[in-house]
């Protein structure tokens, strides 16, 4: 692994945006610089708890930094060629490169939303890598969040209308992407297209409600306690209630015992 030397990776990021027009090349030289700065002999113990399955490089911070930086100005420059090196991007088998073609349409400034869902809808699967679905959508969906709120809604309303629970699933990921967004701020739409599943929760997706629950807990404590005092209140599936329990230790005490005098009513 070579050791990251500023001046000298900012000279190699900028030789590597000339190619920025040409995805094959790009592709090619982008691979070229990772295997650069790759650690290949990073063991497991060394890594964060949640690491991708699939091939990494794992690369110094300052390398996807600087890229990701150099990027930004070739993004809104020139958002076309930026869509087709994101497509090129996207079919390498490595996890940073992949990530860098998230990183591409999440930050495109583009007027036509169905751009960045066209690859959004034809990238994501239930058997995609689990890192990449979270960088799906906390990265890739950034820009249709902030600037198209409607149409990341309906998205996401169609994978929960889908009749495979695996794409329920995705689309329960999906709100507690969207929940933890900076720039988002509808609470409601999340409460309104969570609610069928918290009043009947699928056992195939349990756990992502959960994860869901405890998002919402740790975002709008207030709001979501009043959220899910009212679901239970409606709700006949004696899944509701365990659900609330598994989520008690993220919210604050005091709505820790609203929760609890609900779940013993009812």
């Amino acid at each position: 692994m070579t050791a990251v030397n500023p001046a000298r990776l900012r000279h190699q990021t900028q030789s590597l945006m000339g190619q920025f027009t040409s995805p094959v090349e790009f592709r090619q030289a982008l691979r070229t610089l990772f295997s650069l700065y790759a650690n290949y002999s990073l063991r497991f113990g060394e890594t964060a708890p949640m690491r991708p399955l699939i091939p990494m490089y794992h690369l110094p911070h300052p390398v996807m930094r600087q890229i990701k930086l150099d990027l930004g100005f070739y993004i809104s420059e020139n958002p076309h060629a930026a869509l087709a090196l994101a497509d090129e991007l996207w079919e390498d088998s490595y996890y940073e490169v992949k990530h860098t073609a998230l990183f591409i349409i999440g930050a495109m400034p583009v007027e036509n939303p169905q751009l960045i869902l066209d690859r959004i809808m034809r990238w994501l699967s239930p058997d995609l890598d689990q890192v990449l679905k979270s960088d799906l959508f906390m990265v890739g969906t950034r820009n249709l969040q902030d600037s198209f709120p409607q149409a990341w809604e309906s998205w996401v309303f169609s994978l929960l209308s889908d009749t495979d629970p695996a794409i329920n699933s995705l689309g329960i990921q999906a709100l507690a992407a969207g929940a933890k967004s900076p720039g988002f701020h509808n609470l409601p739409a999340i409460f309104r297209l969570a609610s069928p599943f918290i009043r009947d929760p699928h056992r195939a997706f349990i756990q992502d409600l959960e994860n869901l629950m405890i998002a919402l807990a740790k975002i709008s404590p207030q709001e979501t306690g009043y959220y899910l005092r009212q679901t239970l209140a409606t709700s006949i599936s004696p899944e509701t209630p365990w659900l609330i329990k598994n989520c008690l230790a993220s919210f604050p005490k005091d709505i820790q015992a609203d929760l609890i005098s609900a779940l013993q009513k009812e």
